[in-house]
């Protein structure tokens, strides 16, 4: 198994930075609808929410270090198909990343103002602190305080997390699944097994 993508499929990297987003992903909405349809006391609400900043904060992470890869390896050719499938393919892929980056910035700016008050703060993984960023400058860059973006940060996080995110992934994996099972082509296999 290479390392780096070819020309016929993706790297070990690149799978492994693929993979683990979308377990990310998947645990970062199950501790959220955890909080929202069983968790019962107050330290449980808490520990769910601690998991979905901790996942979160991961996530732009791993999306990061998955962007700089995807810079600079090349992308294995793409199977056969029409050229409005290939526009399709890159614009959702485009729209993808940038939602897993919006995700995780619009979480933490809907909260920024709590933690930077004191009052709160997120425990990455129960193990450490992470502080707040009191003085990131948005006020000084935007004309506005932590306070006035707290709700669109809010708004579009919500919007973005509980129906613009779902489309996605879904329409993501119903085209891996089309090209596996419809045009029996290599697609899936690129980012999983070898053939």
């Amino acid at each position: 198994m290479q390392i780096k993508n070819t020309d016929k499929s993706y790297g070990t990297i690149a799978k492994w930075l693929h993979w683990t987003t979308a377990i990310l992903l998947l645990a970062c909405y199950l501790s959220i609808y955890y909080r929202n349809w069983f968790a019962e006391s107050d330290p449980e609400k808490w520990a769910a929410n601690q998991i979905h900043f901790s996942v979160g904060i991961t996530i732009l992470v791993i999306v990061t270090l998955r962007i700089i890869w995807r810079l600079l390896n090349p992308l294995p050719i793409p199977e056969p198909g029409s050229l409005i499938e290939h526009v399709c393919a890159r614009v959702m892929h485009f729209i993808l990343y940038i939602s897993i980056v919006v995700m995780p910035v619009t979480g933490y700016l809907s909260i920024a103002s709590y933690l930077s008050s004191g009052r709160g703060v997120i425990e990455y993984f129960f193990l450490f602190d992470i502080e707040a960023f009191k003085n990131i400058g948005v006020s000084n860059l935007l004309g506005i305080t932590l306070e006035q973006l707290e709700e669109p940060a809010e708004l579009i996080h919500y919007v973005l997390g509980e129906w613009i995110l779902w489309v996605l992934i879904s329409g993501h994996m119903l085209a891996a699944l089309y090209h596996h099972f419809i045009k029996k082509d290599n697609t899936l296999y690129k980012m999983t097994f070898d053939k």
